[in-house]
């Protein structure tokens, strides 16, 4: 079953970070190698999103309906339902994601 992939606003402003940091300190053939996996990685999400790999902070509180799959050094982190993915996030593998989570909840 096909899901309907739906990327929040902040997810949105992330990515396009990402693709500004990708071009600037790699160039633009990088990024459309780059890019290229990040629809591949909508299209594995969108096909079977259970697949992706669960969270562990957020899987001990019993939210096993969010997980992430990895290009790159970077997380693209997403909620499922039988219908519906939503994504919510692009964060690297370096940050800190408890402290991401708590500053994007704090910021409404």
């Amino acid at each position: 079953m096909t899901h309907r992939v739906v990327v929040l606003d902040r997810a949105k402003d992330d990515f396009k970070d990402l693709k500004k940091y990708v071009r600037q300190n790699f160039g633009e053939a990088v990024w459309r190698t780059v890019h290229g996996e990040y629809q591949v990685a909508f299209q594995r999400i969108q096909q079977a999103p259970q697949a992706g790999n669960p969270i562990e902070c957020l899987a001990d509180l019993g939210m096993t309906h969010v997980r992430y799959v990895l290009v790159r050094q970077t997380r693209l982190v997403y909620e499922f339902d039988d219908s519906l993915v939503i994504v919510h996030m692009f964060i690297g593998t370096r940050q800190d994601f408890r402290a991401h989570l708590l500053k994007r909840l704090l910021r409404g």
